[in-house]
């Protein structure tokens, strides 16, 4: 059976056969400058995809999204059909797309964080990225803990939430 994704990355693993999804939990240190190496597993994806450099922008969740280029005009095309008027449409296009920025890889395979995105995840250290299939996540190790261990407090409403999504 063959399943297929909107994302360019997850359909490029479909047809290859090999495993070129973004997936698992990667820790790295951000320097003084803003430099933060991408974990090997994912530059071998977006080095299979051609891909010189990540789209990063703010999320809602004080924490950071990278996207491959092609990945990210996915999301920029379904954003340009969202109201001009409604607030949360609205909000969603200032806070995430008028916030992104291109960050080229580095020979070393690092991206140089701009100074605004890393203020909005406080950044500073130690950096967590969380492969979600198509983008990364970036985000302060600790602000990720504590989110999470909030997130699952209520277990019961998740699997309730998981199972109405046929999960």
């Amino acid at each position: 059976m063959l399943i297929l994704y909107m994302s360019k990355s997850v359909i490029l693993c479909q047809f290859c056969g090999v495993n070129r999804v973004l997936i698992g939990h990667y820790q790295n240190s951000i320097n003084e400058k803003g430099r933060l190496s991408i974990p090997s597993k994912f530059r071998d994806v977006f080095k299979e995809l051609g891909t010189e450099s990540l789209i990063v922008t703010k999320w809602i969740d004080h924490c950071l999204k990278a996207f491959a280029p092609d990945d990210w005009e996915l999301l920029e095309k379904k954003a340009s059909t969202l109201s001009m008027v409604r607030k949360v449409d609205i909000v969603f296009k200032r806070h995430v797309i008028g916030s992104a920025e291109e960050c080229q890889i580095d020979a070393q395979g690092r991206i140089l964080i701009p100074a605004t995105l890393r203020e909005y995840a406080d950044l500073k250290k130690k950096c967590l990225f969380v492969g979600i299939t198509d983008h990364l996540e970036i985000w302060d190790t600790q602000a990720y803990d504590t989110y999470m261990n909030e997130a699952l407090k209520d277990s019961e409403s998740l699997r309730e939430g998981l199972a109405e999504l046929g999960l």
